[in-house]
Parts: C-alpha cells; sequence; structure tokens
C-alpha cells in the first residue's frame, strides 16, 4: 500500500489498480445487475446463480475499491456515484466486444446506404451505431439525412433515401412511406412508443384563457400534428405562440414561457411541468419511433441488424 499526499490536505491510503483482475464476467454480471436493479432478475438474465453473481460483484467492487451497488435489507437501492460512473464504460466494453466478434460471424458489409432520421431523434445515439458498423465494414459508406419526419418519409418514398427512423402517433399509418403506399406493414418496426404531454414553463404560468399558445414544430412535425388534432376535435381553438425546427429552441421557449409546448414525457428538462388539465387540454396519444426499410434487401437488413445492436437506437432519451 502506497500513500499519495497532496498540499494541504490530509494524506490518503491508494490501493494500485490492476486491470488484469478485471474480467468481462464481472463486467456483464454489474450491467446486467444495473439493468434489472434486482439480483434475483439479474441472475434469471445472466443464467447464473444469485450467489455466484453477488460474489462477481463483490469481487469487481474489491479490486476496483469502491460500491458500485448500494444495497439495503440485501437488496439492490440504486448504484452508487462510483457505479453510475462506470456503467458507460462497461456498456462500452462489452458492445465493442460483440461488435468484434459479430465481424466474425458474417461477410463484411460493402456498398452504400442511405439512412434518414428524425431532426429531434438524439445525434449520440445515432452518430456511436453508425461509427461502429463503419469500424466493422471498411467498405460501408453510410449517409445519414437528418430532417422532419414527414421529410424523411417522403424522401423514402422517392427512392432518395433507403432506411429510415422516423415518428408517428401510435396507430397511424403514414401515407408518405412506401410501407403505408405499397408494401405490407410488416415492413415497419417499432422501436419505442412513449406518451407525449403538455408541458410549460415550471416558473412561469401559461396563459389558458382563449386560443391554446402552440410552442411546436414546423408543419410535418407528428407532435405538431397529434396535438392540433386533438385541439380541433375538442372545439379548442390555438395560435403559433413560437414554431422552430430546433429541439433546443423548442425546449428554451417552453422554459422562457412563450407558450405551452409538446414534448414526450423523456424529453421534458428540469425547469419544465408536465401540465395536468383535463378540463383545459385535451389527452394525447403516444408517440412510436418507427424504423423502415425494405426487407428483401439483403444489404439494408444486414445493416439494420448490426445498426441496432451497436446503438441505444430503440432506447429513449432526452434530445
Amino acid at each position: 500500500m502506497t500513500e499519495i499526499t497532496t498540499t494541504g490536505s490530509l494524506s490518503a491510503p491508494v490501493r494500485h489498480l490492476d486491470d488484469r483482475r478485471i474480467t468481462l464476467e464481472q463486467l456483464r454480471t454489474f450491467v446486467g445487475i444495473a439493468a434489472a436493479l434486482d439480483f434475483q432478475v439479474a441472475s434469471t438474465e445472466l443464467m447464473r446463480s444469485q450467489s455466484a453473481i453477488t460474489q462477481s460483484l463483490q469481487k469487481l467492487e474489491e479490486i476496483l475499491c469502491c460500491r458500485l451497488i448500494d444495497r439495503r435489507r440485501g437488496q439492490v437501492a440504486d448504484l452508487t456515484e462510483d457505479g453510475r460512473r462506470l456503467l458507460p464504460m462497461a456498456q462500452e466494453i462489452l458492445s465493442r466486444l460483440s461488435t468484434a466478434i459479430d465481424s466474425f460471424r458474417q461477410p463484411e458489409l460493402q456498398g452504400r446506404i442511405r439512412l434518414g432520421v428524425p431532426d429531434d431523434f438524439p445525434l449520440g445515439n445515432i452518430a456511436t451505431a453508425v461509427r461502429r458498423c463503419m469500424e466493422i465494414n471498411p467498405s460501408l459508406r453510410v449517409e445519414v439525412t437528418s430532417a422532419l419526419s414527414s421529410q424523411v418519409c417522403e424522401q423514402y418514398r422517392q427512392n432518395e433515401i433507403d432506411i429510415i427512423i422516423y415518428k408517428k402517433v401510435a396507430h397511424a399509418t403514414t401515407p408518405g412511406t412506401k410501407a403505408a403506399a405499397t408494401h405490407d406493414t410488416s415492413s415497419d418496426t417499432i422501436l419505442h412508443r412513449q406518451p407525449l404531454g403538455w408541458v410549460a414553463s415550471q416558473t412561469i404560468p401559461p396563459n389558458l384563457e382563449g386560443d391554446i399558445p402552440l410552442i411546436t414544430f414546423p408543419e410535418g412535425c407528428a407532435y405538431r400534428a397529434a396535438a392540433i388534432a386533438a385541439i380541433e376535435k375538442s372545439g379548442l381553438g390555438y395560435f403559433n405562440a413560437y414554431r422552430s425546427a430546433s429541439y433546443h429552441n423548442i425546449r428554451r421557449a417552453i422554459s422562457a414561457g412563450l407558450g405551452i409546448g409538446i414534448l414526450p414525457h423523456n424529453a421534458i428538462g428540469s425547469d419544465h411541468v408536465l401540465l395536468h388539465l383535463p378540463d383545459i387540454l385535451p389527452s394525447l396519444p403516444d408517440i412510436e419511433l418507427v424504423l423502415t426499410y425494405d426487407r428483401s434487401r439483403s444489404l439494408f437488413h444486414q445493416f439494420v441488424s448490426q445498426l441496432l445492436r451497436n446503438g441505444d437506437i430503440a432506447v429513449p432519451h432526452a434530445a
């Protein structure tokens, strides 16, 4: 054991950390427990006994000289600060290993793929997934276009884009896509579904007398279409208090109290409040994140499989 002394502070013992002692099984165990926040559920998912995963976690904590999981009465309460810091790095290590193994399981992908995603899609999610796909497929060229959902759907219909990820109201068809126009709907894959909500500033109460002051994206946005349809069905009025194609600007306009925004629950900011006013504001539908492509094209099908494995595309994140 050695000691490191910093000026003006007490000396603290520091143990030597050896990364060679950490195993992939320990990282898988930690990630599994962090995902389930339950030892029994993690045990089932990892197909190992509860005592085995507990010992594996304890060994990892011993090597790192810190607690990763906060336990209360033998149950998982939450991740510790060190656990939250380690989790994304552990996930990255396991994901890269999976990607490396996958590269030997199937032939290298070659060619050009044009991918369309909505403007409010978290850039980090898709960028990470695409980068990993191109790392294991050097001859693959992926061109990403970001636009409103209605625009990427139209580009797909015009054969200007090969694969699209877009947002639509749950259970509704999207006329701009090939799937709705010519193909069976089985070519659509729902990646995620989440509720929409009326959102206002936490500190500046909205004026709800008269027409509803809407803060929305331009025409063609699924959120906007859902809100206007709900308002008109209820016989209410509205006006465009603020309109922007920028997700960042929309959220700032809500924070400034310019009106009421329409956002998925995961995108609500810390200075926003979700409005529950059934007597004034109509209920809103869920929004689906949908993936569409021609499954008869082998290149597209293999690329999509890799894309979904290499990123958190189906996981909701705030934009």
